[in-house]
């Protein structure tokens, strides 16, 4: 094997937990081309593995790792929530401000050393002083010229202040902890001892019990038979020895802890209970990534183009096409420091978000050579690992608790560069100019021309921007160009691909998240009610013992639910504390992605219709059908698709007005199942194809005004202006003119997921 291999080496601790087909195991020998893992008991064969096999089990899901789990420091930490995307949201806010303050505080040490007593006071309000200043100034800093966004409309800090004593007990507890941010939780007020006596308590668990009667006695009138009880032994106790059974808060608190099944059981009976508690079971069928970096901006296709010299050669709506597609797309990605190769990348024309930025993370943990050869690379993608470190600008999205939570769940540090060190900030941006003026040069114009497409069918659309054909330019561009083009000055005349492969040999990077664990922290999150067949998503129970214990414990409560779009034949449940993995009970969605999922909805014609009963026969040749769409498969591993949020959910569930179920063949379920029920098209709707333009809440920077648009375009503001005020005109006189184009009316197979192409 030689240093130049395609094959990444993964660092695997001691105290790491590892899943290997599904079986826990330890690992018994490392090796720098290879390990060596047993079980945890200690018992049976050593399994080996090389660093190519131990790469595609990752890439498979077959190998699962999750650092630091069995760490010693943790142990007191075992039995609460293992994330802190496990724990409510509450608690992951009040974890983020300490883990803010602590990290505030550590560098302010670093820089002045040992603070005097008097001095502690004060410094914790010019720390927070310095905070806001430097929001504002990075602020300031971030209107980038090639239409970076400006944060005006951002939500302004606010740091609670905190006591030097309190944020120092903070650092102390998570550097005991081996920097488990779970130490940080608030347990203040667990595991006190009750304020009333022996005899107090008997007396109300006396009446607890009385509610759990035949005669199914309310909570009110038992509160009052209680406090007679108390006022008449009251009598003849001494003053200082008067019973307190607490009041009617108490008391329908211990009401509400009994399980709802207790209840159901002790005041309706068995037999009902056990018919609303019934499972219902289907039928059982079977490294260097020491420091990323992270950014969303405008994707300027015109300053790109003219860097690699083409421009000129584009006609003239071509060159409109780009002007308009530069304020509509997005450019999201990642990086790797050390070696400057794409971690992740996606080209979308939704507002930078949250959701957005989870998408991007979730694609540094996954081997990405399918999304490149579906593009025509020759070289392949499969820079991934679990990230140690990243470094993100101030944008909202990225200041959020619920990036903070995910990141610190992949056990990834999150760093905002300073401000006054420029020699800290990232080299996104330059990487993007890289592109541009080195990369793009293969392209000729020809290529970029192709990117177009024209309104052939409908005139009035005019000329726009390709997404399909832009991804396969962008795609070539990063994966067999960039990733192999020398780089002179900081990887000293190595390409970024080797610069990848050589440091891999130095320190393997971290394991990245696979399978459930990958779900857990990158997923989707969602709440659902848990119903006698389980947990109903687009169409599709999900089921198991210890979501019917929760059930049973809470009737009708809403649970978080995270689901991975790669993979929905299987979801993560939270019941506040732990989480819980529950499998799908159509055994054929096994492996399934949420377009091959959603495409399988329309091919068994299950959209707008109550009758979803289907056979096992039509389940598989829906699925053998499915396979055999490669435009599906380009969606799943597209990077230019749109990303699917809890909005995308939503419609299919109001096109699914059933679950489906899996029966017996027979002649009413055939011919039944052949109708097709679909009022309108369904793929490109539930896939996000359909979406219109939000405007984003992001103010233009100055350098991005009409003046300084028209002299980058070589173009006047006021030839500008025109169009734009017939068009005001335009749809004055007939308001419906611009309105959405409503979809032909085709006839009723036309719906079917073979005919999406149309829509």
């Amino acid at each position: 094997m030689t240093a130049f291999a395609n094959i990444t080496g993964f660092s695997i601790g001691p105290f790491d937990r590892i899943f290997l087909h599904d079986v826990e195991v330890k690992l018994a020998l490392d090796a720098p081309d290879g390990k060596a893992f047993e079980r945890r008991e200690g018992n049976g064969k050593f399994e080996v593995l090389s660093n190519e096999d131990i790469q595609r089990a990752l890439a498979e899901d077959h190998l699962i790792v999750d650092r630091g789990f069995y760490d010693p420091r943790k142990r007191d930490l075992d039995k609460g929530a293992a994330h802190l995307q496990d724990m409510p949201p509450e608690e992951q806010d009040s974890i983020g401000f300490k883990l803010l303050w602590v990290t505030l505080l550590r560098r302010k040490r670093d820089e002045i050393g040992r603070i005097p007593h008097h001095r502690r006071k004060p410094l914790m309000r010019q720390i927070r002083e310095e905070y806001y200043a430097d929001h504002e100034e990075m602020r300031g800093l971030a209107h980038f010229k090639k239409f970076k966004f400006s944060y005006e409309n951002s939500d302004e800090p606010h740091l609670k202040l905190a006591s030097y004593e309190a944020v120092s007990e903070w650092s102390l507890k998570l550097e005991r902890a081996g920097g488990d941010a779970r130490v940080l939780r608030d347990r203040r007020g667990t595991g006190k001892k009750s304020t009333f006596t022996p005899e107090e308590l008997h007396l109300q668990g006396h009446f607890v019990w009385r509610y759990l009667s035949s005669t199914e006695p309310t909570g009110a009138y038992l509160f009052r038979i209680m406090k007679a009880v108390e006022r008449r032994l009251n009598r003849s106790r001494a003053d200082d020895d008067q019973l307190k059974l607490g009041s009617r808060s108490t008391f329908y608190n211990r009401l509400d802890a009994i399980p709802d099944f207790s209840k159901t059981v002790a005041r309706l009976g068995e037999a009902k209970a056990m018919a609303k508690y019934n499972i219902v079971i289907g039928k059982d069928r079977g490294h260097p990534m020491d420091m990323a970096e992270g950014d969303e901006c405008r994707l300027d296709l015109v300053a790109m183009i003219k860097a690699a010299n083409v421009w000129d050669q584009l006609s003239e709506e071509e060159q409109k096409a780009f002007k308009d597609a530069s304020e509509r797309f997005w450019f999201s990605a990642v990086t790797d420091h050390s070696s400057t190769v794409f971690l992740s990348f996606r080209a979308h024309t939704q507002a930078p978000s949250i959701a957005t930025a989870r998408a991007t993370f979730e694609m540094t943990a996954r081997d990405k050579t399918q999304t490149a050869r579906n593009a025509g690379c020759k070289s392949e993608w499969k820079h991934c690992g679990g990230m140690r470190g990243i470094r993100l600008d101030a944008a909202a999205w990225y200041t959020s608790t619920a990036v903070l939570t995910t990141l610190t769940d992949a056990k990834t540090a999150k760093f905002h560069t300073p401000v006054k060190m420029p020699w800290l900030r990232g080299t996104m941006e330059r990487i993007f100019g890289t592109i541009g003026s080195l990369t793009l040069q293969n392209f000729s114009g020809r290529t970029f021309s192709d990117v177009v497409k024209r309104g052939d069918h409908d005139p009035k659309k005019g000329v726009s921007v390709d997404p399909v054909m832009l991804e396969k330019v962008l795609l070539r561009a990063i994966v067999d160009i960039f990733h192999n083009t020398p780089n002179t000055g900081k990887l000293g005349g190595m390409t970024p691909n080797q610069a990848w492969l050589v440091g891999c040999k130095l320190r393997n990077p971290p394991a990245p998240p696979t399978g459930y664990l990958r779900r857990k922290i990158y997923g989707i999150n969602l709440t659902r009610v848990i119903r006698r067949e389980g947990i109903r998503f687009i169409g599709f129970y999900f089921q198991s013992e210890e979501i019917q214990r929760m059930r049973m414990d809470d009737t009708d409560r809403e649970v978080h639910i995270r689901v991975d779009m790669q993979d929905v034949s299987e979801i993560t449940v939270f019941d506040g504390e732990l989480a819980y993995r529950v499998p799908c009970r159509l055994p054929q969605l096994k492996g399934l992605s949420y377009w091959e999922a959603t495409a399988l909805l329309q091919e068994l014609r299950l959209i707008d219709t109550e009758y979803t009963n289907r056979t096992s026969e039509q389940v598989d040749a829906a699925l053998e059908y499915i396979d055999a769409q490669a435009e599906i498969g380009r969606i799943k591993y597209s990077v230019a698709s749109p990303i699917i949020t809890e909005e995308h959910i939503k419609r299919v569930e109001r096109r699914v007005l059933r679950g489906i179920r899996v029966v017996p063949e027979s002649e009413y379920s055939h011919e039944v199942s052949t109708q097709d029920w679909a009022g309108t098209p369904f793929s490109d709707d539930a896939w996000g194809y359909t979406d219109e333009l939000a405007g984003d809440d992001l103010d233009l920077g100055k350098e991005q005004t009409a003046a300084a648009a028209a002299a980058k375009y070589g173009e006047s503001a006021q030839g500008k202006r025109k169009p734009k005020k017939a068009q005001a005109q335009a749809t004055g006189a007939n308001p419906e003119a611009l309105g959405p184009a409503k979809p032909a009316e085709t006839s009723g197979t036309v719906n079917s997921v073979r005919y999406f192409d149309e829509h």
